[in-house]
This record gives C-alpha cells, sequence and structure tokens, in this order.
C-alpha cells in the first residue's frame, strides 16, 4: 500500500533510479504484452511461417491476403519520400528569413540524401501496416575529433616544444533511425498528450558499453540472447539489453541496463527541444481513445482471411481430384495406349471390327462424370472472390481499384474525378504519414538550427551564415516566428500537374508583364500600383516564391529610376523646340546686324 501513496519522485528515491525504471519498463511491457503477442502471429503470417498444421490440416494451402494487402498499401500511402520544404510563415520583406529558409531547407534535404532517411520511414510504415505501430528516432551526432598539437612552454629560461592532445568539433551528424516495434516503450496513457516519458531498447556488445563510457561497463550483465542454440559464447552471441530513456517530467535522459542495479548514464535535457522528445508521437494504424495500445489493422478481417485460406484449401483438394478417369474394356487392349498417345496420333487396331460392333469408343469406355466436382469448384471461386472484395472494402484496397479502373475513352474530368474518389478513403492516412514526416523534419531543423556551427552549415550549403541569420536560428521564437518547417505533402506527385501548373504560372505571369509594361510607359504614376498586382499574381503559385527577390529588387530600381525623372525639370514639346530654335536665331540675326556682320 506505501507504493500507492507514494509520488513519482518518492519511489524513485525509495528504490533508487535504476530499479525505478526497470519497474517502469515492466509495468509498461504488461500494458501492452497481449498487443505485442498479437502483432508476433501477424508478422509470422505476413512471413508465411508454418508450424506444420495449416486451417484445415497438415496441407493447407494459403491465400497470403496479408502480404498482398501490405505491399499495395505501402505504395499507395508512400509512393515516395518527401521532400523537406522550407520558407518564410509570412511573405513579408525579411531577407534574412528568406535565406535562413534556404539553408535550412538544403542541410535538410543533404542529411535526406546522405543518410538515406526512406529505409528508415520505408520500415517504420511495414511496421505499422503490420503490428500497427511505427516509430522513427532523430538522432544527433557531433563528431568529436582528437588531435595532438606543439605548444611552447617556459622551462629554466628556455622554451620547451610540447605535444598536448586536444579535443575539437570534427562534424556534426543528423539523422533518421528506425526503432523496432518490439525495442520501443512508452508510459501507458489515453492520450499521447499524456506521455511522460519514451523510451528505445539497445543491444550492445561488451565493446559497444566500454566505449559509449558507461559506469561498470564490465559488469553489466549481457543477458539478452538471439533466437539460436549456438549461443554458448556469451561474450560472441549475447548483448546487453540497454534502455535509453526520455523523461519529460524531470527532462532527462537516462541508460539503464536490464538486471543492473545503476544507472549507467544520465543527461540534462541533452537535445533542449521544444518538444523534449527526439521522435513524434508514433504512427498508429488502429487507434481508439480509451487507450494508446495500437491494434494491428490485419485482426480487422483475420476472419474473413482465415475463411479465404479455407476456400483456397479446398480448391486445392479438388483440383487435386478433378482428372479424367474411367474404365475400358479389357477385351480391346489398344485402348491403354490411347490413353497415352500424343497429339494426331493413331493407334493401330487388329479387331477394329469387333470394337465398331460394340459401339466404338463410346462404348468400350466410360470415363467419370466430374460436372458436379466442377460446379462445386465454380462456386469456390466465386465465394473467394466475394471475400476477397469483403476485404478490400475493410482496408480500404477496393478503394485505390475504382481510383485506379478508368478508360481511355473517359474524359480528363471523370478520370480526374474517380481518382479524386479513389484516394478519398485513404487521404486520411496519407495525411497521417505525411504530417508524421514533417513532424521528424521539424525536429530535426531544429537540432540543426541550434547546434550546427556556422562554418559547418557553409560547408553542407555552400551559404554564408551572417550573425542575423544565426540569432534567428538559434532562438526558438524568432525561428518559429518566421520560419514554417513543411514537407512538398503529397504523396502521389502528379509530374503531368507540375508542368501544368509552371505553363499556366508563365503564360499568366507574361501576359500581365506585357500588359503592365505597356500601361506604366502610358502613366507612369501607376507603377506602384502595377508592381503590387504582379506580387499578388505570383503569389497563387507556390513556385512564384522563386520569383519574390528578383521582384522586389526590380521595383526598387524602377521606383528609383521613376523618383530621379521627376526631379529633373520637364522637358519641352517638339512644338516647344522648334519655337526656341526660331527665337535662338532671331536673336543671333540682331547679333550680328548690331555687329555689322549682317547687312539688313
Amino acid at each position: 500500500m506505501a507504493d500507492m501513496k507514494d509520488t513519482r519522485a518518492d519511489q524513485e528515491k525509495r528504490l533508487g533510479p535504476a530499479l525505478f525504471w526497470q519497474g517502469e519498463l515492466e509495468k509498461a511491457d504488461q500494458f501492452e504484452r497481449d498487443w505485442r503477442e498479437r502483432g508476433m502471429r501477424v508478422v509470422e503470417r505476413y512471413r508465411d511461417e508454418r508450424s506444420g498444421s495449416g486451417v484445415i490440416g497438415p496441407l493447407s494451402n494459403r491465400f497470403n491476403i496479408l502480404w498482398a494487402n501490405t505491399e499495395t498499401l505501402k505504395g499507395a500511402l508512400l509512393a515516395r519520400m518527401a521532400e523537406p520544404d522550407v520558407r518564410r510563415r509570412f511573405a513579408d520583406p525579411n531577407p534574412a528569413g528568406r535565406q535562413v529558409a534556404i539553408l535550412l531547407e538544403r542541410a535538410l534535404s543533404y542529411g535526406a540524401d546522405v543518410y538515406d532517411a526512406s529505409r528508415p520511414l520505408m520500415a517504420a510504415l511495414e511496421d505499422y501496416l503490420l503490428p500497427g505501430r511505427g516509430v522513427v528516432w532523430v538522432v544527433y551526432e557531433p563528431i568529436i575529433v582528437k588531435e595532438t598539437i606543439k605548444i611552447e612552454v617556459e622551462g629554466e629560461g628556455i622554451a620547451i616544444k610540447e605535444e598536448e592532445e586536444i579535443e575539437r568539433l570534427g562534424d556534426q551528424r543528423c539523422r533518421f533511425e528506425y526503432i523496432h516495434w518490439q525495442d520501443y516503450r512508452e508510459s501507458p496513457s489515453r492520450r499521447s498528450e499524456d506521455v511522460t516519458w519514451r523510451a528505445r531498447r539497445h543491444l550492445f556488445t561488451r565493446d559497444d558499453l566500454v566505449g559509449r563510457g558507461f559506469k561498470d561497463a564490465y559488469d553489466i550483465p549481457l543477458n539478452w540472447m538471439p533466437d539460436s542454440e549456438n549461443n554458448s559464447d556469451e561474450e560472441i552471441y549475447n548483448r546487453a539489453e540497454v534502455w535509453e530513456i526520455w523523461c519529460k517530467v524531470t527532462r532527462k535522459r537516462l541508460f539503464v541496463a536490464t538486471g543492473h542495479r545503476d544507472v549507467l548514464a544520465e543527461d540534462d535535457d541533452p537535445y533542449e527541444l521544444q518538444g523534449f522528445f527526439p521522435t513524434p508521437t508514433p504512427l498508429i494504424a488502429v487507434r481508439t481513445n480509451d487507450t494508446s495500445v495500437p491494434v494491428p489493422e490485419f485482426t480487422l478481417y483475420q476472419d474473413q482471411a482465415e475463411e479465404l485460406d479455407r476456400v483456397t484449401s479446398r480448391i486445392t483438394y479438388l483440383i487435386e481430384g478433378l482428372k479424367r478417369r474411367g474404365v475400358y474394356d479389357a477385351s480391346v487392349p489398344e485402348l491403354a495406349h490411347l490413353a497415352v498417345a500424343g497429339d494426331n496420333d493413331f493407334v493401330p487396331s487388329e479387331n477394329f471390327a469387333s470394337l465398331a460392333q460394340k459401339g466404338g469408343l463410346a462404348g468400350a469406355f466410360q470415363t467419370e462424370d466430374i460436372s458436379a466436382v466442377s460446379a462445386v469448384l465454380n462456386g469456390l471461386y466465386a465465394q473467394r472472390t466475394q471475400v476477397l472484395q469483403i476485404i478490400y472494402e475493410v482496408t480500404g484496397i477496393s478503394d485505390i481499384i475504382r481510383g485506379g479502373g478508368t478508360k481511355a475513352s473517359e474524359s480528363a474530368t471523370a478520370q480526374q474525378l474517380k481518382a479524386q474518389y479513389g484516394s478519398m478513403r485513404l487521404r486520411r492516412r496519407q495525411d497521417e504519414i505525411q504530417k508524421y514526416i514533417r513532424d521528424l523534419f521539424r525536429i530535426k531543423a531544429e537540432l540543426i538550427a541550434e547546434n550546427y556551427e556556422p562554418e559547418i552549415l557553409q560547408r553542407i550549403t555552400g551559404m554564408e551564415v551572417s550573425d542575423e541569420m544565426l540569432e534567428i536560428m538559434r532562438n526558438d521564437k524568432l525561428r518559429n516566428y518566421q520560419i514554417d518547417v513543411e514537407t512538398d505533402s503529397t504523396v502521389f506527385a502528379d509530374e503531368e500537374e507540375v508542368k501544368r501548373t509552371r505553363i499556366e504560372f508563365a503564360n499568366v505571369f507574361g501576359n500581365y508583364l506585357v500588359k503592365a509594361i505597356e500601361a506604366t510607359r502610358a502613366a507612369p504614376e501607376i507603377t506602384p500600383i502595377a508592381f503590387e498586382i504582379l506580387k499578388f499574381v505570383a503569389g497563387a503559385w507556390k513556385i512564384g516564391r522563386n520569383f519574390e527577390d528578383v521582384i522586389e529588387q526590380t521595383e526598387a530600381q524602377v521606383m528609383q529610376q521613376l523618383q530621379a525623372m521627376q526631379q529633373q525639370p520637364p522637358q519641352p514639346s517638339p512644338e516647344e523646340r522648334i519655337q526656341e530654335q526660331r527665337i535662338m536665331a532671331e536673336l543671333e540675326r540682331e547679333k550680328l546686324k548690331q555687329e555689322g556682320k549682317l547687312a539688313d
């Protein structure tokens, strides 16, 4: 009863941090144990692992609908890896903010390419579709390099050169890391907002433990072993089960080994992330409001899958027995050769007349009637098709089929409407996965902005990092006010749509420029209005942001020229110039007359 009255801090103090967290992990494991057992059965079904007995009998056949559905949904939910899309939150003139957005987008794109961001996402997607939960962790690694330098030390009046080993930051890395669904735990809760800690499991060798500098590395038990009979050598095959725990309550990261009495390492908020956890809320396939424990999607149609197996097994058995068999008159031995004769092959008969008297071949042998078996087979095939349709309706694959079932004779609008309808039910799941990828990029962008050194960012992106840019990146509020991290947001990248959009933008943009130039030549005073309309038109397209700098620079130059022209005195008209020339000529004639150089 004392445990129930103790606060969390009291329990941790009474038991010690290591035992307390091992107890918390055990509670989380118990909370999700039934789901893990169901998840293992689903994975075994996906891998088509059989224990020797099938649905009906030892030789039962399966229709592995789980594998087929999973592979179809993988392509439907994540056809390609999303690309980071970083931009200013608002379109106000802000050169430093624009440069920060471009720099972070380049850094994210570089990391996604170099560290293959798609691989952990695809692995997590498979866990999402099979056991029901997918997890990806964002890992930040500063690479420390040791160097030996020579320094001068004063000794007995003379300078002595000595060698000293120093450490410096050689590189910084930030990547996505897949976490197996069995290697993740979190505090039991109903809502993701109520989760107070999240943990991931590492399986370390003795060398790993020593290399990481864990306390008492040689005393940590290697109590995890692979599923193998040949694991007698503990140091080679076995591993230490080390849990990396992120506690949001204390904002600490701890490393605890199963079966060890002490905490191996402890850090105070190592990443200093706004959301603290280096992983978003996991991808959950089927979630209910009363618990955070996921439900494997396969369990929603496992009864239909078993029925599909039974129908498939019966079809196999009936086909095995569906053979052309019969009896023949033993007095006509040629009939035995007829059964194995080839195409267009005639078998000679020594007593053909007697065979003809008995009614020919029809009277000499009789085949088994298989029409009843054939009718049953047709019924089983129809039943299998119906069961498949039910499964497709449950999983949403029927929508993919409907969306993809267009005809060449249909209009483009009809095909587009059908495709939109076909993806309607899957759109929510697609959006959920895209938001998960976006949240991963946001965590990664925050780590890059707050930790990467300017010279490393310059090497990665090829951009100079000014003090103003650094101030925006290092300040959470400034960065969030000015920068928005998204992805290109669509699962299916329609290249034709991209081309159409760009052509449309070029046509509208070009036509407006022609008309705007003509209008401003006739009335220069409307030039500011023309530029505002130009910005408004360009803002209707995403690609229009690429022209923001050019438009603003051009506007500044044109307005400066107009201002200079307005400050100059007005130029005379052609008629006024001719009149002025006449007056000057008359004045010149009068002057010459007065000087006597010109006669009257």
